[in-house]
C-alpha cells in the first residue's frame, strides 16, 4: 500500500514537472503546452495554444507575420515596423525597444512577444518573462537564417509557411545559379550606403555583404567587419564601379555627384537606389537580391 502511494506521488510530480518544462520557464503556468518553440537562446518556450495577440519588436518579424497573412494578430510593434503596410489600424506603436514602456506593453495583454536576441535586450527579455510573458527571441544573420525564421514564425502561429519559404528559396537559387561562377575580375565593385544605419556601409558578416556577393558583385569593404562609416578618401581609393544607396534623406544623384565628382561611377551613371528595409532579414531581401543582380549583371538578368 505504501509503495503504491509513493509511486503515485512520483508519477504526479513527474507530470507536473513535465508540464512546467513544456510551458517554459520563467512564465510557466499549470496549463499543458500544445506545442513548443526553440528560440535563438537555445531554450524551449511552451504555448497552450497558438498566440492571437502578438507584439513584434522588430520590423523584420513584423514583415514576416504580414507576409504570412497573419497581420491581424499584431497588437503592438516597435517604431521600425509601425509604418508597414498590412498592419491592423489599431496596432500600437511602442516606440524604440530600448525605451519600451512595460506598463504599455502589459496593457496590450500579449500572449507572445517576438524580439531580437541582441545582448542589449537580455535584461528586457528577463523582465518580460518575469511578468509572465511568453518571449521568443530570434537573431537571423543570413539569407538562409531569414528563410528559416519565416518557417519558425509560421510554426509559432500555426500557419503554413513552407510554401512562402520554398518560393523564396527557389528565387534565391535562380539568381545564385547564374552568378556563382562569375570570376572576381568580372564582378563589379560595390559601395553600399545604408540610410537605416545613418549612412554607414557594410562589411563582411552582414546580410548586405552576402546579398552583394550572391548577386555577382564584390563589396569594396569586404575586408572590414559589420557596419561602419566609410570616409570619402577610402571609398575613392577602393575605386567602386557601382554605388547602391538605400533610399534616404541623403538626396538624389546630385549629392553623390558632388561628393565623388569626376569618377567612373558618376560618369557612367552607376548610382542605384533601393527601397529602405530590403537589405535586411525580411522576405523582401529576395527582391533586393534580384534587383542587385539586374544592376550588376544586366546581361544575365534582362
Amino acid at each position: 500500500m505504501m509503495l503504491a502511494i509513493v509511486l503515485s506521488v512520483v508519477v504526479i510530480m513527474a507530470s507536473l514537472t513535465g508540464a512546467i518544462m513544456l510551458l517554459g520557464w520563467p512564465g510557466a503556468s499549470d496549463e499543458v503546452a500544445k506545442f513548443t518553440i526553440r528560440d535563438d537562446r537555445g531554450g524551449d518556450i511552451g504555448f497552450p495554444d497558438y498566440p492571437q495577440r502578438i507584439v513584434s519588436l522588430g520590423s523584420s518579424f513584423t514583415e514576416i507575420i504580414i507576409a504570412l497573412n497573419e497581420g491581424d494578430r499584431l497588437v503592438g510593434v516597435d517604431y521600425s515596423g509601425a509604418a508597414l503596410e498590412g498592419l491592423p489600424k489599431d496596432v500600437v506603436d511602442l516606440g524604440k525597444t530600448s525605451s519600451l514602456s512595460m506598463e504599455t506593453l502589459m496593457e496590450l495583454e500579449p500572449d507572445c512577444v517576438i524580439i531580437w536576441n541582441f545582448g542589449m535586450y537580455q535584461d528586457l527579455i528577463a523582465k518580460m518573462e518575469k511578468k509572465g510573458l511568453k518571449v521568443v527571441a530570434l537573431y537571423p544573420r543570413s539569407v538562409n537564417d531569414t528563410l528559416f525564421a519565416i518557417e519558425r514564425i509560421g510554426n509559432l502561429l500555426g500557419t503554413e509557411a513552407s510554401n512562402l519559404a520554398d518560393e523564396l528559396r527557389q528565387r534565391v537559387n535562380a539568381v545564385f545559379e547564374k552568378t556563382k561562377d562569375i570570376p572576381d575580375e568580372e564582378r563589379k565593385k560595390v559601395f553600399l550606403v545604408l540610410a537605416s544605419y545613418g549612412g554607414q556601409t557594410a562589411g563582411s558578416g552582414t546580410i548586405s555583404n552576402e546579398l552583394i556577393e550572391m548577386a555577382g558583385g564584390r563589396n569594396i569593404f569586404v575586408d572590414e567587419k559589420g557596419n561602419f562609416l566609410a570616409n570619402k578618401e577610402e571609398v575613392l581609393k577602393r575605386e567602386p564601379d557601382v554605388i547602391v544607396v538605400e533610399n534616404s534623406p541623403l538626396g538624389d544623384n546630385k549629392y553623390f555627384n558632388d561628393l565623388y565628382g569626376d569618377t567612373e561611377i558618376v560618369n557612367h551613371d552607376q548610382i542605384y537606389y533601393i527601397d529602405s528595409g530590403m537589405l535586411t532579414t525580411s522576405p523582401r531581401l529576395v527582391e533586393a537580391l534580384e534587383q542587385l543582380a539586374k544592376w550588376l549583371h544586366p546581361e544575365l538578368f534582362p
